[in-house]
């Protein structure tokens, strides 16, 4: 009897692993599209109301999500103006998201290089190299979304398996 209990829990374990992993992924994809949108809304207000970037940055942060501190951070440091850039903040910031994790290295690059050519240059040039990220972070998402499938039944098959094998060490 308490073999098969421990078999019932390591086979729940591994199991719960495998949810771990895909729920990973997931969360990468939330936050990829969350970011695409918040471009989206940066290009939109910057092209026909011409707020500054604080006020984009308190507008973004208003709405909910995983990078609502990050907007709210960047506002609050650009207000309390220390002699330091706008992508040292960003930077120092996107580190300080909680879920920053679920990114990949080249989501981070991405995001990253964001910071350093927002608030910097005139408003043509800010619009077109948020175009450019949009298209980059499009397709970043895009293939994103094609992975999550496989790598969704992957990450179950290969802890489920895991847990089988170590049932069968075990006993």
């Amino acid at each position: 009897m308490l073999k098969a209990a421990g078999v019932v829990l390591v086979l729940l374990g591994c199991s719960g692993m495998g949810w771990y992993a895909v729920s990973k992924h997931s969360a990468r994809i939330r936050m990829l599209a969350e970011l695409e949108q918040a471009l989206q809304y940066l290009y939109g207000e910057i092209e026909y109301s011409g707020c500054d970037m604080i006020e984009l940055l308190d507008k973004l942060a208003l709405r909910q999500g995983y990078f609502e501190g990050l907007w709210e951070n960047m506002g609050d440091c650009l207000r309390s103006y220390d002699g330091r850039g706008f992508a040292y903040h960003w930077t120092r910031e996107i580190h300080n998201v909680e879920t920053i994790g679920c990114l990949k290295q080249t989501d981070l690059d991405l995001l990253c290089s964001v910071g350093e050519n927002l608030g910097n240059m005139d408003r043509q040039t800010q619009l077109r190299t948020l175009e450019i990220f949009q298209a980059r972070l499009r397709e970043i998402l895009v293939q994103a979304r094609r992975e999550f499938g496989e790598k969704a039944k992957v990450s179950s098959i290969v802890w489920i398996t895991a847990g089988l094998f170590l049932t069968l060490v075990l006993i």
